[in-house]
């Protein structure tokens, strides 16, 4: 427990860089905060942070004392996992990583049933981007995550979860919808595709967009380069189900997936389109480090996990 405290009080002033900042985001106070970084520099005999720098900076002997305590957290949480398998999985932990959207798309069913079937392992799901996920696996706080990325199999295991198609969605009540008749997604039948001359049209209204170094952000920017336009205007977004909502409220074109739509409750939908067969489709891994232990625990969620999905 003590180990935990050093390394979250550490970490969090590292982050923030600021310890008034850092004693806020922990929930206790500055003066309380700064007493126990100068007992724990007191017991080191040497200084973490170089406080003549604002904001504040690790020195390098602080660097090193927060790299030995992630990787202590690791072996920690590597010790626990095999006590966990030779219990027999009665007790223990998983900790799963996504993008919030996915965590939200994906994981329910998933803990609903491993709850059911192992009460006695807890379950710890950690919001994060792909690139957050990928360092906190390879030191060993996740012990898998969930990613359209799969560029690293030399550093990571990356099982096939499923494929799936990417819509875009509009407004229901927008007019432009007449002028594409018989186009819209309906699950019956041959999917037809918009033509550039469609695509061009939809670009005369506004576009919801997320980031360029997301997924979905980087497909529909591969659409604008294929179809040759760009949208009248464009509102940027952090997360899909953002984007998603902001469709649903009439403010413009966005990009949905078809696990958004089966796994994610909605009363409605906007009116769904397919653009391009190549760019309009994506597989979802789960990914897990080469070089750590994986227990007993993670392969049962894994399991569960590519069967609910």
């Amino acid at each position: 427990m003590e180990k935990s405290i050093k390394q979250n009080y550490i970490k969090e002033i590292a982050e923030t860089k600021s310890i008034s900042i850092a004693a806020e985001q922990l929930g206790i106070s500055q003066p309380a905060l700064s007493t126990y970084l100068k007992k724990i520099e007191g017991e080191l005999g040497t200084v973490l942070f170089d406080r003549s720098r604002q904001p504040l900076e690790l020195t390098e002997a602080g660097r090193v004392y927060l790299e030995y305590l992630e990787r202590d957290a690791a072996l920690q949480k590597e010790l626990v996992q095999n006590l966990t398998d030779i219990n027999g999985l009665k007790t223990g932990k998983v900790t799963v990583g996504g993008a919030s959207f996915f965590n939200i798309a994906y994981l329910p069913g998933t803990v609903a049933r491993f709850a059911a079937e192992y009460p006695g392992v807890n379950v710890s799901i950690v919001d994060g981007k792909v690139p957050e996920l990928v360092t906190m696996a390879q030191k060993g706080l996740l012990d898998l995550f969930i990613t359209p990325i799969a560029n690293e199999p030399e550093r990571f295991v990356y099982q096939e979860l499923l494929e799936e198609k990417v819509f875009l969605a509009v407004p229901e009540e927008w007019e432009i919808n007449s002028k594409l008749t018989g186009k819209a997604v309906t699950g019956k039948g041959r999917v037809k595709f918009l033509t550039k001359e469609e695509f061009a049209s939809l670009c005369k209204e506004t576009f919801i967009v997320l980031q360029p170094n997301q997924d979905i952000g980087r497909k529909m920017e591969a659409l604008f380069d294929k179809f040759g336009c760009q949208p009248a205007r464009t509102i940027t977004a952090e997360q899909t189900m953002t984007s998603l909502n902001l469709t649903m409220a009439g403010v413009g074109v966005s990009l949905i997936t078809e696990s958004s739509i089966r796994n994610c409750g909605l009363a409605k939908l906007p009116k769904l389109y397919m653009a391009d067969a190549a760019i309009c489709t994506r597989k979802m891994y789960v990914a897990y480090p080469r070089n750590k232990y994986l227990s007993n625990a993670a392969e049962k969620f894994i399991q569960i996990l590519e069967e609910t999905n």
